[in-house]
C-alpha cells in the first residue's frame, strides 16, 4: 500500500452527498460513486478521529484528492492512505480489502 498508495486530505461531506450507515464503508463508497460519478471509490486504511488504530476502509475522493467519506461523515477520519481502484478491479458488492479472493490475489501478485 505504501509504495502505490497516497495520502488523501480529509474534507467535510459536501452538500448533496448523503451520510450512510456505519460499518458498511465498502458498500457505501461504491453506492456514493455510482450516485456521484465525479467521485472515485478509494480503498485503503484510515484512522478515525480519536482512535490510534488504522483500519481497512473505503471512501470516495474528488478530483482534488479530498476525501468524501459517507460512512464516517459524523465520526470523521484524521488520516487516509489508499489507492483509487479502477471499477474493473473492484469486486461487485465488496471491497478489494474485504473480499478474500481479491485480497489474496492482490497480496500475492501486487497491483
Amino acid at each position: 500500500m505504501a509504495a502505490h498508495g497516497r495520502w488523501f486530505t480529509p474534507a467535510a461531506l459536501p452538500a448533496g452527498v448523503q451520510a450512510l450507515p456505519e460499518r458498511q464503508c465498502f458498500a457505501n463508497a461504491a453506492a456514493t460513486e455510482q450516485e456521484h460519478p465525479h467521485l472515485a471509490c478509494t480503498e485503503g486504511f484510515a484512522v478515525a478521529d480519536g482512535s490510534p488504530v488504522p483500519t481497512a476502509h473505503a471512501w470516495c475522493t474528488d478530483v482534488n484528492g479530498d476525501v468524501i467519506d459517507p460512512t464516517w461523515s459524523d465520526l470523521g477520519g484524521s488520516a487516509y492512505l489508499g489507492i483509487v481502484l479502477p471499477p474493473a478491479l473492484r469486486p461487485r458488492n465488496w471491497g478489494v480489502l474485504e473480499a478474500p479472493d481479491s485480497l489474496y490475489q492482490l497480496l500475492r501478485n501486487g497491483l
